[in-house]
């Protein structure tokens, strides 16, 4: 059956009706975090956050597993991020799919809820898996809402946490974040801690929020090695707000220093800059032309250093257990600014 999000929060999650089989998609940042809020909440020992670019078909049949003997719980969630990258690494063998497929129609007690951050099409929603998904399971719509509702969320908020918004602060203040959800939380957070409990104004919105701008973690990418501080900073900030986990970018940024430092080393060794691209991977010719920016302003001593703290990055956050965002941060500011 077809949902939209909050459809889906109050009719079928609420109810505990959950199917195995459940698909996600669409563009909407804040629905999506809400939704799996939600049901971290309700599962908790027994919900397992994935992600597709890292999830191999073994790997879910192993998360697809009973869920946890100390908890009360007895089904599971499994929530399978970025799910098109899993699918791109399942491939086209029709083998693959045939296997995917029957652990799908396998699923009962774990709830399977598989994310793509983009709205499919109806032709899309016809190809498998995702028409197995769609007949056997609940198809979940992440969608942009319109902006009259987006404004009477964003009304109701300050009217329960602060003492309202001006009409005018509220046209503002919406149209400064471009009606991004996830945006508007974290603005809308600053205004009721600046305003103190009083109406927020269209000057307090002007004093205190920033015009937003969307970027991707590619904008991230080419503005570190650039060291471009304000706008590194501005990427991390927009990825931070829509809930991209610092962890997925310091592994992204891992793998770009790595190809980085390899590609020096051959270089040096004697092998062609073209050449030496191909064997890490970098076969498109707009890559080649970003990564040969990338060795013009990183070179190999930096980038073995840079190697070395990427190290003691993830050292710190994952042993150490600091705070991934904070840490990331610090990485991040200390490069461009040495």
């Amino acid at each position: 059956m077809d949902y939209k999000v909050i459809q889906y929060q109050r009719e079928v999650l609420e109810k505990g009706a959950i199917k195995p089989l459940n698909l996600v998609h669409g563009d909407e940042e804040f629905l999506l975090r809400t939704l799996i809020e939600k049901l971290r909440e309700k599962f908790g020992d027994n919900f397992t956050l994935a992600w597709g670019d890292e999830t191999t078909l073994e790997d879910l049949y192993e998360l697809s597993s009973e869920g946890s003997m100390f908890s009360a719980v007895t089904d599971k969630v499994v929530l399978l991020m970025h799910f098109d990258d899993f699918l791109k690494k399942l491939g086209r063998k029709k083998k693959s799919m045939e296997s995917f497929l029957e652990l799908l129609k396998s699923l009962k007690t774990t709830k399977l809820f598989a994310v793509v951050n983009r709205k499919l099409t109806s032709q899309e929603l016809t190809r498998e898996p995702f028409k197995t998904i769609s007949v056997r399971g609940d198809v979940i719509l992440a969608d942009r809402l319109p902006p009259k509702r987006v404004k009477e969320i964003v009304r109701k908020k300050f009217e329960r946490e602060a003492g309202g918004i001006e009409e005018p602060a509220l046209e503002l203040l919406v149209e400064m974040c471009q009606g991004n959800l996830m945006v508007l939380k974290h603005e809308s957070e600053k205004l009721i801690a600046y305003s103190e409990g009083k109406k927020v104004t269209e000057e307090d919105v002007r004093k205190v929020c920033f015009p937003w701008e969307s970027y991707n973690l590619f904008d991230f990418i080419d503005s570190f090695f650039e060291k471009d501080v304000e706008r590194t900073l501005r990427v991390l900030r927009d990825a931070y707000v829509k809930g991209t986990p610092a962890l997925q970018i310091i592994g992204m940024l891992s793998g770009y220093i790595t190809k980085l430092y390899t590609v020096h080393e051959l270089i040096s060794e004697g092998e062609r800059i073209d050449s030496a691209l191909e064997k890490v991977g970098v076969k498109h010719q707009f890559a080649k032309v970003k990564f040969k920016k990338y060795l013009d302003s990183i070179s190999k001593e930096k980038a073995r250093e840079l190697l070395e703290l990427m190290y003691r990055l993830d050292y710190s956050v994952k042993v150490s257990f600091a705070n991934p965002e904070s840490a990331l941060v610090k990485f991040t500011t200390d490069h461009l600014l040495h």
